[in-house]
């Protein structure tokens, strides 16, 4: 489970963690949908509902549906959570602008849950 290894390093631990925190929980509010996050060779879904973390499913099938795609490299990933990134990695948007970032998939739902997907960044980079 490397890809949300940060969060506790199993799927229920990261699924706990981010239904415990409030600012996550807020910005998730009415979220009902399905995201893959591509961290290298590691790949999770995260299917939320009623703006909670209701599953995180480690080493999909390809055939795993989700609304949209975030994806890099390991290498990638490690520069994005560090705790002092480098310009334009300070988030998921602006590293698929400049660097070697891809979303694939339902824009309008990446865009409409943005600051939830920013609030996991945070938590991956460890900022409580």
């Amino acid at each position: 489970m490397n890809a949300l290894q940060e969060l506790g390093g199993t799927a229920e631990a990261a699924l706990e963690r981010l239904n415990a925190d409030p600012e996550f929980t807020l910005k998730a509010r009415k979220w009902e949908g399905r995201f893959k996050v591509v961290r290298g060779n590691d790949t999770v879904v995260i299917q939320m509902h009623e703006g909670a973390v209701d599953r995180i499913e480690v080493d999909p099938t390809i055939f795993t549906a989700a609304d949209f795609t975030i994806a890099a490299s390991k290498e990638e990933w490690d520069r994005l959570l560090v705790r002092e990134p480098a310009p334009f990695y300070q988030d998921i948007y602006s590293a698929w602008l400049h660097h070697g970032f891809t979303v694939d998939g339902d824009l309008e739902q990446f865009f409409g849950f943005h600051m939830a997907l920013r609030r996991l960044q945070q938590m991956l980079r460890g900022i409580e």
